[in-house]
């Protein structure tokens, strides 16, 4: 395969578009393996550009022939045409091990002064912030709140370190629409919340790599029930995203232990404040009537 069938004319804009899309249209049929080392390869093409093929498979999980193995599945004749296509990106990857990732951490900002942590930390959530609200964001985000305004019932579901994704966003949507229903899992009934979902429901999911088990169930089950899928994730080749559903995709690196979760929240603070505005009067008088209930109990103090 020659690299002129792929490479666009503007090598900033396009160089490995075509590599990326190939690999995602691909990646069902692959083995297990190069699921794993195409995964990497998507979501991080720099370090395919950078790093060595043995380096590239340690941090991919897998085996160096592995890679070799995925660039010839394409049709290449080798390794070096499948890594040139990525050489124009420049992104940041991560390593979704937290042992692994504190024991990074921990090496490179040594105990003293945090001042290189804080300036680091600042323009990471940046990257992430542009790149998440990039070309095509606008239009995705009208899908997803024309979808969500249709709906009978809002379901949201966010597992362990996504669940204040999931809790902001029905906390804030219940003070001015009654459809949302979040989704916890307590005491095991996760199942049960959703025995009633159908076809004319939506369910709007946060999930990151390592992804929750149940969260996976849990969009196969709303699938199955003809009901709606609006992904808020971190990889095209996330086991949430829906080829009918709305994918949104987000750019979480870190220097922390966790995936940042600053986008994702902007996302959800503005797909709420999207529903909010487009609510008209009833949205208004529910919120009217949420603040004079909360009045009423004395929640707050001035």
């Amino acid at each position: 395969m020659s690299q002129t069938e792929i490479r666009q004319d503007d090598p900033n804009s396009g160089a490995s578009d075509g590599i990326v899309d190939m690999l995602k249209s691909r990646y069902a049929a692959f083995s297990p393996q190069l699921r794993k080392a195409a995964r990497f390869a998507i979501d991080n093409p720099s370090d395919v550009a950078i790093y060595s093929m043995r380096t590239l498979a340690k941090k991919a999980g897998v085996q160096h022939n592995a890679m070799v193995r995925l660039a010839r599945e394409l049709g290449f004749d080798g390794y070096d045409q499948f890594r040139d296509l990525f050489r124009d990106y420049v992104t940041r990857g991560s390593d979704a091990r937290w042992l692994s990732r504190a024991q990074s951490i921990r090496e490179r900002f040594p105990v003293g002064s945090n001042t290189q942590i804080l300036g680091e930390h600042v323009l990471q959530e940046l990257e992430n912030l542009q790149q998440t609200f990039g070309e095509g964001i606008a239009e995705k985000l009208n899908n997803a709140v024309s979808r969500l305004r249709g709906a009978r019932k809002i379901y949201v579901l966010g597992l362990r370190s996504m669940f204040p994704l999931a809790y902001y966003f029905h906390y804030t949507c219940r003070m001015f629409d009654a459809r949302t229903v979040l989704l916890t899992g307590l005491g095991g009934a996760l199942a049960d919340d959703l025995r009633t979902v159908g076809s004319k429901d939506v369910l709007l999911v946060f999930s990151y790599r390592p992804y929750a088990r149940d969260a996976i169930a849990a969009v196969e089950f709303v699938r199955e029930r003809k009901g709606q899928v609006i992904a808020i994730t971190d990889s095209e080749v996330s086991p949430v995203v829906t080829e009918a559903g709305v994918n949104l995709i987000v750019r979480n690196s870190t220097i922390s232990l966790f995936s940042s979760l600053l986008p994702a929240f902007a996302v959800a603070q503005i797909i709420a404040t999207m529903l909010l505005t487009e609510g008209g009067r009833e949205a208004m008088q529910r919120l009217e009537e949420t603040q004079e209930q909360l009045d009423q109990f004395n929640v707050y103090q001035e």
